[in-house]
């Protein structure tokens, strides 16, 4: 069954189906929320309030097909209300977790890796929840100026001005020329 059929039964209270939908998208999702928040304990609240709001809000999708994106916004909404209310912390960014060593490369190379995603994450650290947030939507969620626009109800103009000058920032917090790749 696809996620429409799964949608359509879930709109009509079959639990089971939503319940397939929940299995579907779950791990999707975690990764979503850990981009999101950075800290595994806020990441696995935002999923189960993502959820739960889910299930209580389904009969107001309007496109079936595009339930993941609707369930990101739910997410999306709900920790941008959080930060508001000042009720999840910030924390750093941990670049090593999403970025693991392929083995098959030399002891040497996994090394200098590694000094590279520390000197990200501590640069990471020092940058403003904004920054660390349009950071991770683009380039661990590998999400488009497009979706990320539609995501924060702004413009891809704007999404494009934020990247710039959050990867600028990063690039100064790690001391690296511009011309240089992060």
């Amino acid at each position: 069954m696809d996620d429409r059929e799964l949608v359509q039964r879930a709109k009509a209270r079959d639990a089971r189906a939503f319940g397939m939908l929940v299995t579907r998208h779950q791990v999707r999702l975690q990764r979503l929320c850990s981009a999101l928040t950075q800290d595994p304990d806020a990441a696995e609240e935002l999923c189960q309030v993502t959820w739960v709001k889910a299930y209580e809000a389904i009969g107001h999708l309007r496109d079936d097909e595009r339930f993941f994106g609707w369930l990101r916004q739910i997410a999306v909404n709900h920790l941008r209300d959080a930060f508001r209310r000042q009720k999840l912390p910030q924390l750093p960014f941990d670049a090593a977790v999403h970025d693991l060593p392929d083995q098959s490369d030399p002891p040497d190379e996994l090394l200098l890796r590694r000094e590279r995603q520390m000197e990200i994450s501590k640069a990471m650290a020092a940058l403003s929840l904004h920054d660390r947030r349009i950071l991770a939507l683009r380039y661990e969620q590998e999400l488009s100026y497009q979706e990320i626009a539609r995501m924060l109800a702004t413009t891809e103009g704007t999404v494009a001005t934020w990247l710039y000058r959050a990867k600028d920032r990063l690039r100064r917090a790690m001391d690296t020329p511009k011309g240089r790749q992060l």
